[in-house]
Formats: structure tokens, sequence, C-alpha cells
């Protein structure tokens, strides 16, 4: 997709979602070059999404082979996809949703590929990640100007991040000023498009953010999904593996360490979260890959207040919550 020109086919395949957000979103929409590193559930429900905007390209990055915990569900692989790799195995029905796009595959280790490599994105999507190469990517994507998410789920609970930068700017229609001489429907439909501009912290800094200067009521707004983060983080830094059965006073105890690090009641997160947080459950997959995939099309775009900076979703409460998490 070299022109500006929107084709007469892609008129007709993006009809509806040309009505929603408009061609100039679409055109930048077409222009965009997107990498998704991490092919696991939530990585292919975002690749779905995101492949059906009408991007330029997505690449596939990812050096796993496939396991059979996969096929519960990533929904690109089928099971005799089993011991190959994962982003190969996933091309051929992302292709399927959308022949107009470009999908390219990668199978080598993100942590082995140069600054260079990432130069040609305009957004990166990181899942299935640690904190260590959470805070690298989130640097690089900053230092190259690169729209920055990062996601994953821990069984019930699910999650992502997102930096757009220092200074991000985007466009929302408002309704228009009301004037005497208009009907009456016609100052309640027309709108007018204005210009907006708000700031991202890094991961980083979000994690530098002190709990024990929350307000109450803020407290009760937020979502104790952020801690369950830290403790799936450093649960993998102490075993070198996600928890497994059994994993329980281990987890616990380290939940007792994180709270009392960030000044918070052990009673701010049930005990209960133990027996819920293994694995990727489809259906919590689609729910955060949904949210996630908006997201990503918003900073795209340019259109939409977009989400700052944390997405968490809780399945035990069917509840998902927007979480500004910053010094």
């Amino acid at each position: 997709m070299t022109s500006d020109a929107i084709s007469k086919e892609e008129l007709d395949q993006y009809d509806r979602q040309i009505r929603l957000w408009g061609i100039d979103a679409q055109k930048r929409l077409r222009k965009a070059n997107v990498l998704i590193i991490g092919l696991g559930g939530l990585g292919s429900e975002v690749v779905k999404n995101i492949v059906l905007t009408g991007v330029n390209s997505i690449t596939l990055l990812d050096w796993r082979n496939v396991v059979q915990e996969d096929l519960n569900s990533q929904l690109l692989i089928t099971p005799d996809c089993v011991d190959q790799n994962v982003a190969e195995s996933s091309r051929n029905r992302a292709q399927e949703l959308n022949p107009n796009v470009q999908i390219c595959v990668d199978s080598g280790h993100v942590t082995r590929k140069d600054e260079k490599f990432f130069q040609k994105f305009d957004v990166i999507c990181l899942t299935l990640s640690d904190e260590k190469l959470r805070l690298k990517m989130n640097t690089i994507c900053r230092s190259k100007n690169i729209k920055f998410f990062s996601g994953d789920v821990f069984g019930f609970f699910g999650y992502f991040f997102t930096d757009l930068g220092n200074i991000y700017e985007y466009v929302v229609e408002v309704p228009a000023k009301k004037t005497d001489h208009e009907p009456e429907k016609a100052k309640v439909d027309k709108t007018v498009t204005v210009k907006r501009v708000t700031e991202f912290c890094t991961y980083a800094d979000a994690m530098e953010e002190d709990w024990t200067k929350r307000s109450r009521k803020s407290l009760k707004n937020s979502s104790s999904v952020f801690f369950i983060i830290q403790i799936y983080d450093e649960f993998k830094r102490n075993f070198n593996r996600p928890p497994q059965d059994g994993d329980k006073d281990a987890l616990l105890e380290i939940k007792r360490k994180v709270l009392s690090r960030n000044g918070m009641k052990e009673s701010f997160l049930s005990d209960d979260f133990v027996d819920f947080c293994r694995s990727a459950l489809s259906p919590v997959c689609a729910i955060v890959g949904g949210v996630l995939g908006q997201e990503m099309i918003k900073a795209i775009s340019g259109k939409d207040q977009p989400h700052n900076n944390f997405f968490f979703y809780d399945g035990l409460k069917h509840l998902g919550v927007v979480d500004k998490i910053s010094p």
C-alpha cells in the first residue's frame, strides 16, 4: 500500500469502520506497520483485531514452539502445529483474515534483535514478557518515538499498559456550540472535531508510584491486578517459570512481600487469587485483546481519547478498570 488513495475494493471492505472513524483515520491505519511480540492467547487476539482493520503490515515475532496448552487459547493455530514455531504456525490463519495486509514472520528471539530492527514499526505490542524485557522494550520505543503497548493474561486476570510518549495529540468529536438560529435537532446532532493533548509515563516510572499517597476513594477504584502482575514477575524471577499447581505457598509469600513493599494492607488482594492465576483463559484473552486492539487502533488513527495508562481486567469480579499509575 504505497498510494494515499483508498481503492474501491478497500472502501467496500472497510465501509463500516470508515463510517465509524472516518477516511483520514483509515488512511493512517493502512500506512501503519505493527509488531506483535509473543503469539500466545492474548497476542493472537490482538493480531486478529488489528489485521481486520487493514493496516499495512503486521510482523509476528515469537521464538517459541507450539505446546499443547497453546491450543486452549491461541486462535491462529491448529493441533497439527504442536512442536512447530508458533509465529510461523500463525501466519496462514492471520493472512486468511485479511489478504490485503502483509503478514511477516520472525522466529528470532527478541532479546537478540538490535535497536535498528524496531525502527520500521509504528506500534509495538509486547506480550508474554517479564519485567526486564518490558522495561527494555519501553525504553527502545521511547527513544525511537514508537507507540508501545504491553500486556498479559494470568488465568482470570489480565492487563495491558500503554505509553504513547511524553506528548500525544489526538482528536475527538464534541457537540458544536449552540446558536439561536439553528433548529433544535441541529443543535443536538452537530459536532466539531477538536485537538487535545495528553502525556504518558514509562513503565519504569509507573512502578515508582507511592500507593500510600492514594486517597481512600482512589484505592477503592483501583485494581489489585496491578499487584498480581508484580507477584507473577517476581515468581518467574525466582523460579524461572510461570506458577503451577502446588505453588500456592510461594505465591502467598511473594504476595506479602509485594504488598508490604508498596505500603499496602494484605487484605487489598485476597489470597484466593492463587487458585485463579494460571494459564491463559480464552475468554479473558478475548476481552483484554479486544480492548487492547481498540487502543492500538486509536493510537494509530489519532482519533478519540486513549486509555492512560493501565487497563486491568478481573474475571472473578467481571470488572475492567482504567487506571493512570504514575509518580
